[in-house]
């Protein structure tokens, strides 16, 4: 007698995985609907599963259902089954799809003595509900989904793949000066600022090949000379020169901070299962996206998105549109892949402070309204000791 997974299909495709890999059935089940398949749900489910070495491409039935029929689901699946050649050993993962697919599956597979679970919301555990007065003990989900895994899981596919462990290895080679630059932050953003200007004009076609790149400044201090010589810049008087790459262009345009976090959360995160940065992606129809910094923490999705200031007075419309645009960016996740990740935004900028020195309310607000909140970078001197605490203290 083989044994049969049964999940209930929905956009929260997660439990549906993580059950899978703890039980590794022979055969899978889907119980879904039509516009769940529309949505490749289940597709999404058997990719997430071959990332894992586990192949039910050709050991799989999908039951599409009318969702809140329970005559329909019992009348279809009793059909599938008296046909089927196989005698299976049910389980049923009751997590997922309607409240009435729930109903109407745990009605008809009692009758087959199959065994029910259940998975809380966000908890890395099942439940077996049954007995009812005597319920056995809830059973740990050992599987930890990586980033690639995780999106999969959503129908999402990593356009850069194969860049990934590049962007890694270049953040880790130049790891000092990324330090240095955040740790002198304030001394360095006049000409962060300066360069910054002249290098958002220049568009990235033209760093195919090394782009002269000339510009005056009128050094200031001990750190404006240090990163100017460690990255290269040739300075006769005001004039600074340098032969730019598309890697200077880009981490001279903010990147460093994207790095920065990157190093912090791999050094204050040690049990995140997976950490990447400059993730692109897209759906199956298109839609693109690009973070800064995902990772996996207990099977959530986390994002941090970095905005660097030239200057340490951005401007209250400048910090306003940088919190829309993060806001924006979560909405347009939300509505076109069905990701909720748990999000930060990273910012150098000044003018989210009162003259308190507070982040100002109606900026937390609206970080909220999607799950998000800002860190203030200018107020956050340790970024791993930053998220040590935070991951320690349970804000997850």
């Amino acid at each position: 007698m083989k044994t049969c997974l049964v999940s209930l299909v929905s956009d929260q495709t997660i439990p549906n995985i993580l059950v899978a890999l703890h039980f590794r059935p022979e055969f899978l089940l889907f119980l879904t609907s039509e516009q769940m398949e529309r949505r490749h749900k289940s597709q999404a489910i058997l990719e997430t599963l071959k990332l894992r070495g586990l192949d039910y491409f050709d050991a799989h039935h999908k039951i599409e259902v009318i969702e809140d029929s329970i005559i329909d689901l019992q009348t279809k699946v009793s059909r599938w089954v008296d046909k089927t050649v196989e005698e299976f050993q049910f389980t049923v993962n009751l997590t997922g799809g309607t409240k009435m697919m729930s109903v109407a599956a745990y009605d008809l597979f009692t009758d087959f003595g199959s065994t029910m679970v259940y998975v809380p919301i966000n908890k890395n555990e099942f439940l077996t509900p049954f007995p009812k007065r005597r319920p056995p003990a809830p059973v740990p989900l050992s599987d930890r989904l990586t980033v690639p895994e995780y999106l999969t899981a959503y129908g999402i596919r990593i356009d850069n793949q194969n860049r990934l462990a590049e962007y890694a290895e270049l953040a880790y080679s130049r790891q000092e000066l990324t330090r240095f630059i955040y740790d002198n932050f304030r001394e360095l953003s006049p000409l962060l600022d300066r360069l910054g200007r002249f290098l958002r004009n220049i568009p990235e076609k033209k760093l195919d090949k090394p782009y002269d790149f000339k510009v005056s400044f009128d050094q200031q201090n001990q750190p404006q000379e240090r990163l100017l010589q460690d990255m290269g810049f040739v300075c006769q008087g005001s004039a600074i020169a340098k032969s730019l790459t598309r890697s200077d262009w880009k981490y001279l345009r903010g990147g460093w901070l994207e790095e920065r976090l990157f190093l912090a959360v791999k050094e204050g995160v040690p049990q995140a299962t997976d950490i990447q940065m400059g993730v692109v992606f897209k759906d199956r129809e298109d839609n693109k996206n690009e973070l800064d910094v995902l990772f996996t923490h207990e099977n959530v999705l986390h994002l941090v998105e970095c905005k660097s200031t030239g200057g340490a007075e951005g401007g209250e419309e400048l910090v306003g549109g940088t919190v829309t645009d993060f806001l924006y960016k979560l909405g347009a996740m939300r509505q076109q892949f069905g990701l909720t990740p748990k999000a930060l935004l990273a910012t150098t900028d000044a003018s989210i402070f009162t003259p308190e020195g507070k982040v100002k309310e109606h900026h937390v607000n609206r970080a909220r309204q999607f799950r998000g909140e800002i860190v203030p970078l200018l107020k956050v001197p340790d970024l791993e000791v930053y998220f040590q605490e935070r991951f320690s203290s349970g804000l997850r």
